[in-house]
């Protein structure tokens, strides 16, 4: 048999074997779907320590490059030659240190707060409900609004009935489902810290051999596709890095900020809760265009059940400072790094939001400015290849309404 039949048979036996498979993968698609979920929760589940550890070292290698080229020209004064490996070590340490010395510091200063916090607004409740009740007896007896009254009176009695109904016949099953998710709580809680401590690991693994695993991610692009190809796919992973670089740390940097802004004033003015506000303020500033008055309402109703004056106070403060940020800050920091109209920032919140909750609005804004750019990449491709232009104007004037 000739060369050229063997490759042929074999082209055909392989492409045979692709078409099974392929089919076989679309009938345990359609009948085994929850076998197929469960063997991939299973395979996530064994490789989060390993996502933990590539998202930290993603995030902390800005950093580590930063102390690793200032420890870089501190031995190079020192010791009058480059001593890399001992720095790359210490900027690993530094970075880990650093990271570890900020959220235990926020713990021991925050956590008291926020229980402090949550304690002064329970032991306010009974005074609360006392002088609403004190506030019905009174436009009750002053017969200015008594259908007002009535209504509220019917409302409160609905509310005492499901209540007593409640206590009596669903509060033992009720505790028993609490009592399971709360153990379940725990157990993901310990899990989360296993695999945080276990990434950290992983992350030092990373940071070590950055430019190695760089090196070896290209060397595979290089091998799988062309050359053009491969270039393609490098830019658009620069630019992806880029997008996310930025965008998140500037917006971490951005709501660190306003969260410090916010708990100076509320420090100066002796607005309660100040430092749980504060909190809630800037976690909040990190999500786009939703998140100043997602902040905003929580803490405005936790501080008018103490002043309503100072409530009003703090909605215009807030009002003011996010105009402050839109206008001032965030352009200085963050710059225009997505280049995504206000239509499309509203789509990918809502749409990651949908799809992952609060992470899903937190990083739906620069993965959609990656996918923006790929479809744009890929239409002006086309447009080249079929010999038009890619300047938007012109269909705009081409193809009138």
């Amino acid at each position: 048999m000739k060369q050229h039949d063997i490759k042929k048979y074999f082209s055909v036996l392989l492409a045979i074997m692709i078409a099974i498979l392929a089919g076989c993968l679309v009938i345990l698609l359609v009948f085994r779907t929850q076998l197929l979920v469960n063997g991939a929760a299973r395979i996530l589940s064994i490789l989060m320590p390993f996502i933990y550890g590539a998202v930290i070292a993603y995030l902390l290698h800005p950093l580590c490059r930063f102390l690793e080229r200032r420890l870089l020209s501190l031995t190079r004064k020192i010791r009058g030659h480059d001593c890399p490996g001992i720095t790359r070590m210490l900027s690993i340490l530094l970075s880990m240190a650093i990271i570890l010395a900020v959220i235990t510091l926020l713990i021991i200063i925050v956590i008291p707060q926020i229980i402090a916090s949550i304690s002064s607004i329970l032991n306010r409740l009974p005074g609360v409900m006392a002088d609403f009740q004190s506030w019905l007896i009174t436009l009750d007896q002053s017969d200015a609004s008594h259908e007002l009254v009535v209504y509220i009176n019917q409302i409160a009695t609905t509310l005492t009935n499901h209540l007593q109904h409640y206590l009596e016949t669903d509060l033992l099953p009720d505790m028993q489902t609490a009592i399971t998710e709360i153990t379940s709580s725990f157990l993901n809680l310990f899990q989360v810290i296993k695999n945080f401590g276990i990434g950290c690991i992983v992350a030092a693994y990373f940071l070590g051999s950055w430019e190695k695993f760089i090196g070896q991610a290209k060397l595979v692009i290089y091998s799988l596709f062309s050359r053009q190809t491969a270039d393609w796919i490098r830019a658009e992973a620069h630019f992806a890095n880029r997008m996310f670089n930025g965008f998140l740390v500037g917006t971490l940097l951005d709501s660190c900020l306003i969260g410090f802004i916010c708990f100076l004033f509320t420090s100066i003015a002796g607005t309660p809760y100040g430092m749980l506000i504060s909190i809630i303020v800037g976690f909040t500033n990190m999500i786009p265009f939703f998140g100043p008055y997602l902040g905003l309402i929580p803490s405005a109703l936790l501080i008018l059940t103490v002043s309503p004056s100072a409530c009003l106070i703090f909605v215009i403060f807030i009002i003011v400072l996010q105009q402050i940020d839109g206008n001032i800050i965030a352009p200085r920091i963050l710059g225009n790094k997505v280049g995504l109209s206000g239509f499309w920032v509203l789509f990918a919140i809502l749409f990651f939001g949908s799809l992952w909750g609060l992470p899903g609005m937190l990083v739906g804004v620069p993965l959609f400015a990656v996918i923006y750019d790929l479809l744009e990449r890929m239409v002006r491709t086309g447009l080249v290849k079929r010999g038009h232009t890619g300047v938007l104007e012109d269909y705009q004037s081409r193809f009138p309404e």
